[in-house]
Formats: C-alpha cells, sequence, structure tokens
C-alpha cells in the first residue's frame, strides 16, 4: 500500500505488519467502487480480518 498525502494531519497511523504480507495485499487490491461522498473508496465485496494479534514492541526483530 501506499501513503495518502491528502490524510495528512487529519488521522494517526501506527503499527507494524510482522507477517501476513499476501493478505495485505489482497485487502489493498480489493476492487472499490464510489462511497456516498463521491470517493473511489468503498470495496466491491466485503473484507473480513479474521483476526490480529497485538504483540509487545520488544517481541519484534
Amino acid at each position: 500500500l501506499a501513503p495518502v498525502r491528502r490524510l495528512d494531519g487529519q488521522y494517526t497511523t501506527f503499527g507494524k505488519l510482522i507477517k501476513g504480507d499476501d493478505v495485505l495485499d489482497k485487502i489493498g487490491n480489493t476492487p472499490v467502487e464510489r462511497n456516498a461522498q463521491g470517493e473511489m473508496s468503498k470495496p466491491t465485496k466485503r473484507v473480513v480480518i479474521e483476526s490480529i494479534k497485538i504483540v509487545p514492541a520488544d517481541s519484534v526483530k
């Protein structure tokens, strides 16, 4: 995925993907259509994250 410059200063994002690059790519490549505000950002099919794991930062290499 890529940075979205227009969101700078409006949203906070943080985190690190340790594994699951293939899943991130699949989510990022999901086809989208226009949302109610006219932005091309509404997935055409439901995207469900079935599980995540939060780990302490010091446990990540």
